[in-house]
């Protein structure tokens, strides 16, 4: 779902600068690109995040041992290098890949990996989700415009402001094991559960604020986003009370986030195939 849900935010920043069926095959290379940096990016995690997953119980193959981490490791060199590479026929392609190749190696790898605190993976995250778009508008030969900066920062705040937090929240127990100085391993879940509600509140309404005034179209993506948060919100208080004690309940506002943000990619990218370009 990662995989398929950063696929859709280069598509997406694909869909604000054109659907010329002549942009086709470097779309095509493009998005064949970004599933291979995605996947290394997401290796990369895997692998230095072995300790916590399989305390957190995670269904990830490399902690379940499916996935041998030397394996492991050689695909994400191969994936890695093989994105690059492939950008090449994308023109202006290649310094976004390996933008996002670095930010994902931030992200997880020492001696300062940025999942250790809130605030810099917040930082990390708003950059892997920014670059995506951006990087689906050079795909097809442009740049995002001004609706679609809005909705690229929109968007990306959810990832760093709602999901960075909410995601924390079913994995305190592995967080705290692998020496992480997260809200909710610092300062407990009542904390981050707080924190996720105010970031859902403000990115909710801030994204149809800044639709309202800037960019009119994307009330398609920011409608759904806006009602994203709201059930978020709702979920949070509606399980406050038994968070504490079961894994999957703590985890169930990351399934409202990851369901928000897919809804909202996916109407905005409907939106701009029936408008056009914006």
């Amino acid at each position: 779902m990662v995989q398929i849900v950063f696929l859709t935010r280069f598509t997406v920043g694909a869909a604000f600068v054109s659907q010329d069926l002549a942009d086709g095959p470097h779309l095509a290379a493009g998005v064949l690109v970004w599933w291979l940096a995605v996947v290394a990016a997401y290796l990369v995690n895997g692998v230095l995040d072995v300790k916590e997953d399989r305390a957190n119980g995670s269904a990830r193959p490399i902690a379940r041992g499916d996935l041998p981490e030397r394996t492991a490791a050689l695909l994400t060199a191969v994936a890695g290098a093989g994105s690059l590479l492939l950008s090449l026929y994308v023109p202006g392609l290649t310094l976004w890949v390996a933008l996002f190749l670095l930010l994902g190696w931030l992200y997880s790898a020492p001696p300062f990996p940025a999942k250790r605190w809130s605030s810099t993976c917040a930082v990390v995250v708003f950059g892997l989700g920014w670059t995506s778009f951006a990087s689906g508008a050079v795909a097809v030969g442009g740049e995002l415009g001004p609706s679609g900066l809005v909705f690229a920062t929109v968007m990306s705040a959810w990832m760093a402001l709602v999901g960075a937090v909410v995601k924390d929240l079913g994995d305190v127990e592995g967080d705290a094991v692998g020496g992480r100085r997260t809200v909710a391993v610092r300062y407990g879940a009542a904390r981050a559960r707080a924190v996720a509600v105010a970031g859902a509140l403000v990115v909710g309404a801030g994204g149809v604020l800044a639709a309202l005034v800037w960019a009119p179209l994307t009330l398609a993506g920011a409608v759904p986003l806006a009602i994203g948060a709201v059930c978020m919100v709702a979920q949070i208080v509606r399980t406050a009370r038994d968070a504490d004690g079961d894994k999957e309940t703590r985890r169930s506002a990351y399934r409202v986030f990851m369901r928000t943000q897919f809804a909202a990619n996916v109407a905005m990218l409907l939106a701009l195939l029936l408008h056009g370009p914006a």
